[in-house]
Order: C-alpha cells, then structure tokens, then sequence
C-alpha cells in the first residue's frame, strides 16, 4: 500500500514500524502547517527538515519515501511568497519532490488563492501533480470556492489530489475529473465511511490516505480500511487501486520496485 499523505516529524521509529507491519511500503511525506515561524526561512527550515532528515529516516526504517512541498494557507508568509516560490525548484533536482502540496485554502480569502494559483502555475511549469485541501471549520463553503480556484487554473484536473474530501464533497470533486483523497483520519473520515463511499461510488479517481502525525490520527487506518474493504466483499484489484495504484500513477511512483 501507498500512503500519500503523511506528516513524519510527529511519527516515531515504532510508529514507522507499525505502518509496515499493516502493509504500507510507501508514503509521501507533505509540507505542512508546521512551518515556524511562517516566513521565508522558516518554510525553508521546514522543507530541509523533511528533506534532510526525515525522509532518510523514513527510508532507513524501510519504507519507499517521497516528499511534496509547497506553502500550506495557513503559513503563508506576509512577505516574501515570491522568494519562496523562486526557490521551490531548487528542490525538484534529484527526484525525491515528486509534488507540490499540501496546499489548498483554509479561510478562502483571496490572499490564499492568488497563493494557490501561483503554486498550481508552477506545478505545471515543472509538470508536477499537486495535493490540495479545504480545511478548516466551514469544509463545504471553502471545498466549493477551492472548487472554483482550480477550474480558474490551467492544470488537467487528473494531476491534482483533492485531499479530505466527505460523503458531501466526493461526488463533485469527482465529476469535475480530480483525484478524491479519502483522509481516514478523526477530524476528517472514519474508516467505516471511508469503505460505504467506495462502496457506494466505485474506485475510479478515489484515494485513501490517513494524514498519519497529523495530531490524533490512526496509523493503522490504511490497513484496517483495506481489511474492511475485503469483509465486505470488494475484490482485491478494487482495494488495491484506492490503497495504491490510483495514488501510484497520480504521483508517478512504484513503492513495491
């Protein structure tokens, strides 16, 4: 399974461990909100980090590791994006970025979606997928305008990952031809709603990822869900494109090689 969605920094050796014993054998590791303080240096202090050190810890433990960095909204510096945004590339050399992310709006002002646009313009330019989300308290009024940000950007809609999606947003996001994350994480989706949605929907465009490190989340979620997949009755080839294929060919990546 491919996780593609991780936070490492909060996650220890015995949780890595436990990821592989439930079947996960790669992840991606996403730039996040914890970038402090949110200025130039400290988002570039968080995207080393990540390079640096977690990503060869991830992969000392065992697990095939990628990362995806980008300025999430709720660090968006004051001052500065532009500098930010110029050293990005910087990163891609050496093919361990294989994404922008996580990126997305939070209040959905329009401060953070002159931001979303200029990341999503440079993810095509460098032909880069990018993983977006809407969080936040008003998760309907903010998936619907983050909607309409994207549509306002030239990216084909299959190079993009609507993470944290719900029963209410899912179809939608779908219909407009993006990738829907399924986020099996306490503040986001159980499990048990996680499997009736492929149930109900299919596996077409679907992904399954736990946001794992971020706060109160499950590190078994991925394998728990693939078990309940199969309980009721799914068969193996649908479990296995929402808990790898699906995730494997949107980030063009092959965790099992």
């Amino acid at each position: 399974m491919l996780d593609p969605r991780i936070h490492p920094a909060a996650l220890n050796d015995q949780d890595l461990e436990t990821l592989q014993i439930f079947g996960v054998r790669g992840v991606i590791a996403v730039a996040d909100a914890s970038a402090h303080p949110p200025t130039p240096e400290g988002l570039f202090a968080h995207f080393d980090e990540l390079l640096g050190k977690q990503l060869p810890r991830l992969e000392r433990s065992g697990l095939r590791a990628w990362a995806a960095l980008g300025v999430h909204p709720r660090v968006l510096p004051h001052r500065g994006l532009g500098q930010v945004l110029e050293a990005l590339p910087g990163y891609f050399k050496g093919g361990k970025v294989i994404a922008l992310g996580q990126l997305g709006l939070f209040k959905g002002d329009e401060r953070e979606e002159e931001a979303l646009l200029e990341q999503l313009s440079l993810a095509q330019q460098f032909n880069l997928p990018a993983i977006v989300s809407a969080p936040g308290l008003d998760k309907e009024r903010v998936t619907r305008r983050l909607l309409a940000t994207l549509q306002r950007a030239e990216v084909d809609p299959v190079r993009i990952l609507v993470d944290g999606a719900v029963g209410r947003t899912v179809r939608v996001i779908r219909e407009l031809g993006y990738f829907a994350g399924l986020t099996l994480h306490p503040d986001h989706l159980t499990v048990e709603k996680a499997v009736a949605l492929v149930r109900s929907l299919g596996p077409e465009r679907l992904v399954l990822d736990t946001a794992a490190g971020d706060g109160a989340s499950d590190i078994l979620a991925l394998g728990r869900a693939a078990h309940r997949l199969a309980k009721a009755g799914l068969s193996a080839k649908v479990i296995r494109r929402v808990t790898l294929d699906n995730a494997a060919a949107l980030f063009g990546v092959h965790p099992h090689d």
